[in-house]
């Protein structure tokens, strides 16, 4: 019962923002997103009083997020060309299965204060009142303001008004919020790197996480540990992550390995008992402030080490099999470490000298461009740089609104490539070139100024052309040697496997063939700009083709085998190891040489999964494939995806046809939790039986009835218990039903047992109360939240099952829009929202002495 209270009151907290936010109604879908943004940031400039650039932030998911089925970069373009905010301080969501929102936030004489705009499918905008985010706020202001931006955004709004640094804002939008645990993976990460930096292109760093918690992300983004890259020792290969289960979600090991001397250093750790997770409170946010305090004053208190150890390669090996495996982690031997925990975690912050440094590498790169024949630098060309990720000189991103300010250089073509913090800064400027094949003139720019020339042919040109066309060739040909050349110039050998030649080579060859956004997104965040990543791509569309999401719903992945196409999963469907929906093993071979992995949609009202184990027809892919024309690496494989077979591309059903569901499972939570923990997952989806009946929502309302179940299969109903119907949409009754009976049977064939609802005289009063989870509160949470389920093996917290009279499990609000779901109020309730709407605005502008007036209609 207790559960079900708190749901309740977490149900009608979603209820107060709608009606406090407004609605503009006459937007058509066809209105293009940019003219939206430019009128959202208008407004957002006026209401909030925006007048300098170093006081406010923006966090969006824009980019990720898809309008119209498009990708929305071009609206932070929109919003950079109408207010002055900077490269700097946007912050970008990894959300592409929500609307586009825009939050933009102020420091002023008064205070910290924020607006949220929600642009919807429909073109509608919705946007909240302006609230105060204050660390001093009161319980009122802080329950608004929650109510109102949502606790994720929230959360990071009060870490930046706390002084959180720039790059932990980073790592925490992606993820999608501000937490102890990512906070304190902060600190724990930033000592590692201190105390075991890379020392030679023979030493590699190597992560295990505990899915959830908020902390695994973190090393993706600072020791540049992505699931895509491996090391080869020997005949083993050993990935730079992987993401398991266990109880603990805080557990972590940091492995520093060198390959030379086959020996490491493993670091095992957890949080503190102090970095106490405060909820979704107003606690929970000055938990956050005073972790983010002790960043500067008292970081090693924020984590607990576990064990710190040097290692040899069968305990690495070992390690690297089991996972975070408690016992087997006891009986390590222990030979002493150095270790010194005062160390600074927070990075030198010298703005003035980054966006100084920006502004000289444009004037730098534009003297070698003239003096080869060419134009200035624009803001139709392309930037390749470390700037955002390198701290070598301190954080970086600086350099880019420099960049931005000499050249007006267009968001979407800053490629800012995810690197470890210790990777020097750089800069790569591309030409746009007037075809799609070349040539592609390229400077690269080094952090002190300085242009790395191409010396080819005995000659050392600052301007070269990397296009793929200028580079291919077979060993010994011209082309291959001006490969060659460019590899001398662009390499980096810390760490080896991030090859930053080749992704440089790369991306710029993508770009200039117009690769899609959000694959972009991928391929600079760590992703290998190949024909894996590119093949991703293709999985990633084709799980969303075979499971798409309903309200709520959300994706969740494990990795089998781990391969580059994990980046791309991670950006298109919206996972995240540190919300507790993306899982891999870190091996490159599965027990079934054929499977790619296993995608689930989770659906937390239900508190079921559909689970599809996907198989892969390498054989046939490489059938359809052309032979390489030895284009630069692997390349030309990625030219030909992006061409030839990415979706609306002529080959793309083709491509797709290589993949299929080897099986189909529906997990109930413990179930989900028991794949998650398997040794080898593949081998449990295919041993899995499903013996679990369904559960059914049943109610009537003013004289329908209505019924649903939380996984496939067909429900039936009677009227008399002897003659039954099949439910496939909702049923009018006549005024002689007194009694409804019903039963279920799954696609596996269990069946619900036959239960009966008394439908009263008094039909239009009977609409039992249903409990609800927190589905419209933000995907972070709502994972977070079932995994904390998970672990604690409640599996009736969200459904629960009743037969006879009325039940508390929940209806689904795609097939049955009457249901009293999340997704109810705006649909169902428009017309009570446009009713009321007067009534709130005059009240709220009473108590906030604020316009809330609509900000743009069409043709005003």
């Amino acid at each position: 019962m207790e559960v079900k209270i708190e749901m309740k009151n977490k149900l009608l907290t979603l209820v107060i923002p709608v009606l406090t936010v407004f609605l503009f109604t006459g937007i058509s879908s066809a209105t293009p997103l940019e003219d939206i943004t430019h009128h959202i940031s208008n407004d957002a400039e006026t209401s909030l009083n925006i007048s300098n650039a170093d006081d406010m932030i923006l966090i969006t998911n824009a980019g990720s997020a898809r309008y119209s089925n498009t990708t929305t970069e071009d609206a932070i373009q929109t919003v950079m060309e109408t207010v002055p905010i900077k490269y700097s301080k946007i912050f970008q969501m990894n959300q592409p299965d929500h609307d586009p929102t825009f939050t933009f936030a102020v420091k002023n004489s008064k205070g910290y204060y924020a607006r949220k705009y929600t642009v919807l499918q429909s073109g509608a905008v919705l946007k909240t009142p302006v609230v105060y985010i204050g660390l001093d706020m009161t319980e009122n202001q802080f329950q608004q303001a929650k109510a109102n931006l949502g606790y994720d955004v929230l959360s990071l709004l009060s870490a930046w008004n706390a002084g959180a640094p720039s790059d932990l804002l980073k790592v925490a939008a992606w993820t999608g919020n501000v937490s102890p645990g990512l906070i304190g993976a902060y600190s724990a990460s930033k000592q590692f790197l201190a105390n075991y930096p890379l020392t030679s292109n023979a030493t590699s760093y190597h992560v295990i996480v505990s899915t959830g918690g908020g902390d695994d992300d973190v090393p993706m983004f600072f020791m540049d540990s992505t699931p895509l890259k491996w090391v080869t020792v020997g005949s083993d290969t050993f990935y730079n992550f992987k993401s398991a289960y266990t109880d603990d979600s805080h557990e972590n090991i940091y492995i520093r390995w060198d390959s030379l001397s086959r020996t490491g250093v493993m670091f095992y750790w957890t949080l503190s008992d102090m970095t106490y997770n405060g909820g979704e409170t107003l606690q929970g946010l000055i938990k956050n402030a005073q972790c983010i305090g002790m960043l500067a004053t008292n970081p090693s208190a924020l984590y607990k080490v576990l064990k710190a150890t040097n290692i040899d390669y069968q305990t690495f090996k070992t390690l690297w099999d089991t996972g975070i495996d408690s016992e087997y982690i006891s009986s390590i031997p222990v030979t002493p470490i150095e270790w010194t925990s005062t160390v600074s975690v927070i990075p030198r912050e010298e703005y003035s000298a980054m966006y100084a440094s920006g502004i000289n590498a444009v004037m730098v790169a534009n003297r070698a461009l003239q003096a080869a024949g060419f134009e200035p630098l624009d803001s139709d060309d392309l930037l390749i740089t470390s700037a955002g990720y390198s701290e070598t000189q301190g954080i970086s991103a600086g350099a880019i609104d420099g960049i931005i300010s000499a050249t007006g250089i267009k968001f979407k073509n800053i490629y800012s490539l995810k690197r470890g913090t210790q990777t020097p800064l750089w800069y790569v400027f591309v030409k746009k070139p007037d075809e799609t094949t070349g040539p592609l003139h390229a400077v690269f720019v080094d952090g002190n100024g300085a242009i790395r020339p191409v010396t080819y042919g005995g000659t050392q040109f600052n301007v070269f052309d990397i296009s793929a066309v200028n580079l291919a060739g077979a060993t010994g040909t011209e082309g291959y040697q001006k490969s060659l050349a460019v590899a001398s110039t662009y390499g980096y050998s810390i760490p080896q496997y991030a090859q930053q030649d080749y992704y440089i080579v790369s991306l710029a060859n993508q770009w200039a063939y117009a690769m899609p956004y959000e694959f972009a997104l991928a391929a600079t965040g760590g992703g290998c700009p190949g024909s894996g990543l590119a093949q991703g791509y293709v999985l990633a569309n084709i799980i969303r083709s075979w499971l798409p999401l309903s309200d709520g719903q959300y994706y969740a992945y494990i990795g089998v085998p781990a391969h580059c196409k994990e980046q791309v999963l991670m950006e298109v469907l919206g996972l995240s190891a540190a919300r507790g929906n993306y899982f891999t093993t870190g091996t490159r071979t599965a027990s079934d040489a054929s499977a790619v992995g296993i995608a689930i949609r989770w659906d937390p009202v239900k508190n079921t999964g559909k689970a599809i184990l996907v198989s892969y027809n390498k054989d046939a892919v490489n059938a359809i494939q052309p032979a390489s024309n030895s284009y630069y690496k692997t390349m030309y494989w990625a030219l030909w995806y992006i061409t030839q077979a990415f979706p609306g591309k002529e080959l793309y059903g083709t491509v797709t046809s290589a993949y299929s569901i080897a099986k189909s499972v529906t997990l109930t939570s413990g179930e989900f939790r028991s794949l998650i923990a398997a040794s080898d997952p593949v081998s449990y989806i295919k041993d899995f039986e499903d013996v679990t009946a369904p559960s059914l929502n049943v109610r009537v309302d003013d004289s329908t009835l209505y019924m649903d179940i939380n996984e496939e299969g067909t429900i039936f109903y009677s009227f008399d218990g002897r003659t039954w119907n099949v439910y496939s949409a909702p049923v009018k009754l006549g005024k002689h039903v007194k009694t409804v009976y019903y039963y279920a049977v799954d696609l596996a064939g269990n069946a619900h047992q036959v239960g009966s609802i008394s439908v009263p005289e008094n039909q239009a009063q009977n609409t039992p109360e249903v409990s609800y989870g927190s589905v419209t509160a933000g995907k972070a949470s709502v994972i977070s939240w079932i995994m904390k389920r998970i672990r604690s093996d409640d599996s009736s917290a969200v459904v629960e099952e009743v037969t006879g009279q009325g039940t508390s499990s929940p209806v689904n609000p795609a097939e049955h829009p009457g249901s009293a779901s999340s997704s109810w109020f705006i649909p169902v309730y428009a017309a009570i929202i446009l009713a009321v709407g007067g009534l709130g605005m005059y009240l709220f502008r009473r108590r906030a002495g604020r316009s809330n007036e609509a900000i743009w209609q069409p043709g005003k």
